[in-house]
């Protein structure tokens, strides 16, 4: 099974990475997708850009960086529905490649 991590750090590439994850699942629908998002990417987790990928696509994870969250104000409580909260992104992202993920970042 293909596994991928794909890194969201930047606010202008957000777009593009949930668009590579629906191209990507769209070939390859039974592989594993971690979105990990830190930076000031954080801050779109606020918004309903994420919502439409979480409703149509429930088998990927969206992971949220809690560094990048106390960095930009960003609370729990203003995460979209069904995103995860992590520790520190690239701790998550390194957990990821170890166990044979691929590294995306659009």
């Amino acid at each position: 099974m293909l596994k991928v991590v794909i890194h969201v750090d930047e606010i202008a590439k957000v777009t593009m990475a949930i668009g590579n994850c629906r191209n990507l699942l769209a070939v390859e629908p039974t592989a594993s997708v971690v979105m990990v998002v830190n930076g000031p990417a954080i801050t779109t987790l606020t918004t309903g850009m994420w919502q439409p990928l979480l409703i149509e696509l429930p088998q990927i994870t969206v992971d949220a960086c809690h560094n990048a969250m106390v960095s930009h104000q960003v609370a729990v409580e203003d995460l979209a529905a069904g995103v995860t909260v992590v520790p520190a992104g690239v701790v998550r992202i390194v957990e990821l490649q170890n166990q044979g993920y691929a590294y995306l970042k659009p």
